[in-house]
């Protein structure tokens, strides 16, 4: 019997779990430091991926944690899109590395 193809495993950059791709929040952090939901999965740059657990949710902003894996300093801005999603609003301030 063939096996069907290969299913794109990745990680959540909150508890460190491996999730099948389709399973979490794709986020980018655009030009102008907004974290942004990239539902289509096309839109340039570095992207991280979440679970949809509320309390991966909330240790997101944690400990510098989207400051190392998006490699930028100051503040990050969550989008109006994400407000319904991500338990925060409003700005976000992410400590330098």
């Amino acid at each position: 019997m063939r096996v069907k193809g290969h299913t794109p495993v990745r990680t959540c950059i909150s508890c460190g779990v491996k999730y099948p791709k389709n399973e979490l929040i794709k986020l980018i952090v655009n030009g102008e430091n907004r974290l942004i939901r990239d539902n289509s999965g096309r839109i340039k740059g570095r992207g991280a991926y979440v679970c949809e657990l509320r309390p991966c949710l909330e240790r997101l902003f944690d400990n510098k944690r989207l400051n190392r894996h998006f490699r930028t300093e100051g503040n990050i801005y969550v989008s109006k899109e994400l407000n319904d999603v991500l338990p925060f609003d409003g700005k976000i301030t992410i400590k330098e590395i």
